[in-house]
């Protein structure tokens, strides 16, 4: 059996973005929730990796916000060739109040090497023009798994 690995091109595509936070690396992929102290347009992005392991191997990726799924894929593709799929959402995360989601790969005939999960605060212009400090707007990104 192959052992597949992550080339560079690989690690440079589950590069985090800069003012993103990780809340996720792994295969496997997320259930949690996000929250903000004050009204705040969030961005969360799944990035994922795989290798087809036979003909017409697809890598799907999907996040799944108050029952709503933004999903993305690649393939179908030959035999060991990798596979990179991405997706993201905005959401309006009121102050105080908890967005829950799941972030995660699919695979048919491929293998998931890494997927990562990231959420990254949006500058948002409030209803009344007030602006959130740079401090304020980038503070904790999401809570940890609930197990």
């Amino acid at each position: 059996m192959a052992h597949y690995k992550l080339n560079e091109g690989d690690e440079r595509f589950l590069q985090v973005p800069r003012d993103a936070a990780l809340i996720f690396a792994g295969a496997s992929g997320t259930e949690t929730w996000i929250e903000r102290d004050r009204d705040m347009v969030v961005r969360i992005g799944i990035n994922s990796v795989g290798v087809a392991t036979s003909d017409g191997g697809t890598l799907g990726v999907a996040i799944e916000v108050a029952g709503q799924a933004a999903k993305g894929q690649d393939g179908p593709s030959p035999m060991e060739t990798q596979l990179r799929a991405t997706q993201g959402v905005q959401v309006l995360v009121k102050a105080g109040q908890r967005v829950a989601f799941k972030a995660g790969p699919t695979a048919n005939n491929a293998l998931v090497l890494r997927t990562v999960v990231w959420a990254a605060d949006v500058k948002y212009d409030a209803p009344n023009g007030a602006q959130p400090s740079a401090q304020e707007s980038h503070g904790s990104p999401a809570a940890p798994p609930e197990h």
